[in-house]
């Protein structure tokens, strides 16, 4: 069953992704309106610009060498390997995205079409997450640094009750062994005035 034209628009037109389509010389051909939204041109205004305008200045020239690498030999994949990947919005704003690159080719001319996702709010929520993580790993520092102060006062508090338990000991011992020797005494005293009577 052919694909109906119908069908193809309403998907380019409604894709919450932001859709590119370049030539073979990275010159915008197409741009759906998410795409619009998230770099905050028409489509009027980059139809017929390179890809280029979308990058940011400081790495526009590499770009371009990459651009050109993939149309010498096109795949469809992720676009960064791994890095973070930014792009450059008409109010001059760089915005963190994700971009997958596929290709066709019609009549020898080779076309390029890139997926771009925004993920400024992803970033946004590993931050905080980060910034979270970093607060935990201070807290549980500070935690076992309490712990261990709290530790150290418990084993010198320890000590002193065990060495004044001990000195009670003695005491006890030397109280006994006066009453002791107060109670042989007193025998002595008795024996002697039963003895003097």
């Amino acid at each position: 069953m052919p694909i109906d034209a119908t069908h193809l628009t309403s998907l380019f037109e409604n894709a919450t992704e932001g859709i590119i389509l370049t030539n073979g010389v990275g010159n915008i051909v197409l741009v759906n309106p998410a795409a619009e939204r998230i770099f905050g041109y028409s489509a009027e205004e980059l139809v017929g610009n390179t890809i280029e305008v979308l990058v940011p200045e400081n790495i526009r020239p590499h770009h371009q060498q990459l651009r050109e690498g993939f149309y010498r030999h096109p795949s469809n994949r992720q676009m960064g390997h791994g890095r973070d990947l930014s792009g450059k919005r008409k109010d001059g704003t760089d915005i963190p995205v994700e971009v997958s690159l596929s290709f066709y080719e019609k009549n020898g001319e080779l076309f390029v079409i890139a997926f771009i996702v925004d993920i400024t709010q992803r970033k946004k929520h590993e931050q905080n997450i980060l910034q979270q993580q970093a607060e935990l790993e201070t807290l549980t520092h500070t935690m076992r640094r309490l712990n261990t102060q709290l530790e150290a006062k418990v084993e010198e508090r320890t000590l002193i009750l065990k060495e004044a338990l001990k000195k009670l000991e003695e005491s006890q011992k030397d109280l006994s062994e006066a009453l002791d020797k107060e109670k042989q005494l007193n025998e002595i005293k008795s024996r002697f005035v039963s003895m003097a009577s």
